[in-house]
């Protein structure tokens, strides 16, 4: 919806993002948005105004970004269909409907109920199809739309009617097998606090989700990006730009990088090591977290931040008990690919 907020207007969005990474979105909206009012933070998504136009507000953190059409409070077992019905007749912001690029020639509705697809009453359905067809001068197209409009309930007891702003990118096909999706590895960047002067280094780059975002969206002084498997090297020095003598490509162990670096000499390690699961590390994981931990504290300097992700919390764990300098700041539960993971937030004292 848009209204006034002393005398200027407000823009109302919800961004759907990675479920357990709340807190870092809410940092996130509150460091880029000044005038940024938060109305509901929810599980993996979050409602908020500010006066910012969408094409203004190059938010990474989200997995897709829709304007708020309506909203209404309601017990989550209510029939969807209810809700349907009740849009037909509302004040909901159907003038926002119509505001298409031209290059926006049609649409379809998508239901959803507490995160699944749900199907609804097909008289309903087509009631409303006519209707915002009428209202945004779009074509139906169930198939391959340009657009859509979502009405979905969520657990919460809240229920919206939602109109879709961005294009969420089909990972499948563009992404190299287990690479890390961009808005994760964007949300890894930022738990540094990033610098200008920053060396950072990612040890296990694999496709070079991490560093990627680091050389796009993040400050720095010296990228270091490393791994010890040709294949994955290569695509990564595809991505990166190639001509930025602050960013170094090279094949290493990651077990040996005291042979590479200087003591002290990096700011921010950000990473995703090996889980143990699809790679062999040559050695028990729990032994290869402890020598791969050993070799990050030694490497940052004091004041220095590591963030990474394992499915390995135990074996993480075990090895930060060899390594007395770095304190655990933060710990985020998320699932990655549908496995259950954390999100470490360290930093060397």
């Amino acid at each position: 919806m848009m209204g006034s907020k002393g005398g200027s207007l407000v823009n109302r969005f919800f961004g759907t993002f990675i479920s357990g990474t709340g807190e870092i979105v809410e940092g996130i909206l509150r460091q880029r948005l000044k005038d940024l009012r938060i109305l509901a933070l929810l599980d993996g998504a979050v409602e908020f105004e500010t006066a910012v136009p969408y094409s203004d507000l190059n938010l990474f953190c989200f997995h897709n970004l829709f304007w708020v059409l309506h909203k209404k409070e309601a017990p989550a077992e209510e029939p969807l269909d209810g809700y349907l019905r009740e849009l037909l007749g509302a004040k909901a912001d159907w003038s926002e409907a119509g505001k298409n690029s031209p290059k926006i020639k049609s649409f379809r509705l998508v239901t959803s109920r507490q995160n699944q697809l749900v199907s609804v009453d097909p008289a309903l359905r087509g009631s409303m199809e006519q209707k915002l067809s009428r209202l945004s001068g779009l074509r139906v197209d169930r198939s391959r739309p340009d657009t859509e409009f979502w009405v979905l309930s969520r657990s919460e007891g809240v229920f919206y009617f939602l109109k879709r702003l961005s294009r969420h990118m089909a990972y499948d096909k563009l992404l190299d097998p287990g690479e890390l999706h961009p808005e994760l590895a964007y949300m890894m960047c930022w738990l540094t606090a990033p610098k200008h002067t920053d060396v950072v280094l990612d040890p296990f780059c694999g496709y070079g989700a991490i560093p990627l975002q680091r050389a796009r969206r993040f400050p720095f002084t010296k990228l270091y990006v490393f791994d010890n498997a040709e294949e994955p090297l290569a695509r990564t020095r595809e991505k990166l730009p190639r001509k930025n003598p602050a960013i170094l490509v090279e094949r290493h162990d990651a077990l040996a990088l005291g042979e590479v670096l200087p003591p002290e000499s990096v700011d921010a390690v950000i990473t995703d090591p090996p889980w143990g699961m699809f790679q062999e590390v040559g050695m028990e994981l729990g032994e290869f977290y402890r020598r791969m931990i050993r070799e990050l504290e030694l490497l940052l300097r004091p004041g220095g931040k590591l963030v990474l992700l394992t499915a390995r919390g135990e074996e993480l764990s075990e090895a930060l008990e060899t390594a007395p300098a770095l304190a655990l700041q933060r710990k985020y539960h998320i699932l990655v690919s549908g496995k259950k993971s954390g999100l470490y937030l360290l930093e060397k004292a």
